[in-house]
Formats: structure tokens, sequence, C-alpha cells
């Protein structure tokens, strides 16, 4: 059974991870994932894509994504998300950071990410 894109992303932020599925990650990536930001995009493979979130989660004792908002397009590929996402460092620095990010999925996988960046603290 195909998971729909909005359980894809939710299943992407909610579980990869705030529980550190790296399995999954292996499941919802796509054979390619095109990352995109205001003015320049880069194309990831799927390895680099799982390895983007394993190593970032190293660089943290805990990470985790709060969906404020999640909103899928009626094409069945499209979904936005609104999140902040509270962290603490290795060194045990804590911060939080707020942004928000479109996905494009297809066949039950991440194929595109658009992102401009986050801010530091939490959505008024």
């Amino acid at each position: 059974m195909t998971r729909t894109a909005r359980e894809v992303v939710e299943q992407y932020n909610l579980v990869v991870w705030n529980q550190r599925d790296f399995a999954l990650a292996e499941e919802l990536m796509g054979e390619t994932v095109i990352r995109h930001d205001v003015g320049e995009s880069a194309t990831l493979t799927h390895q680099q894509a799982v390895a983007r979130i394993v190593d970032h989660w190293d660089m943290f004792e805990t990470i985790r994504f709060d969906l404020n908002l999640v909103v899928a397009g009626d094409d069945g590929e499209h979904v936005a998300i609104v999140y902040q996402s509270p962290m603490t460092l290795k060194d045990g620095t804590e911060t939080t950071v707020g942004s928000m990010e479109i996905f494009r999925v297809v066949d039950g996988r991440i194929t595109e990410v658009w992102n401009c960046g986050y801010k530091q603290g939490v959505w008024a």
C-alpha cells in the first residue's frame, strides 16, 4: 500500500527525524531528491539524502519537529508544512528554529523539497 503524500511528509518529520528511524528514511527518500533554495538547488542521490539526515542527527543530542500546520495539495504530490524544531546540541546548548517547507512526493517517496532557510525562535 502506497502512503499518501501527507503521510510520507508526516512520517518523515515525526518518525524519521523525531525517532531517529533511519531505516524509514531509506523507504521515504526518492532515488534523487532536489533541495530547492532561493536562487539555487542541489540534487542529492538517495544515499546522500539519507546520509544528510544521519549526519545532521550526529550534531545533536535531541531534535524534535513539531508540525504546526500541514497542508496537502489537491494534486496528491505536494505538501506544505510550518514547523518549529527544539533541539539540543551535543554540548548541551538548547535552541529552537522555525521554518516552512514544501515537499513533492511521487510514488510514496520524497523527490523535492523547497526551503528558503529558517530562523531561530518559535512561531508567534
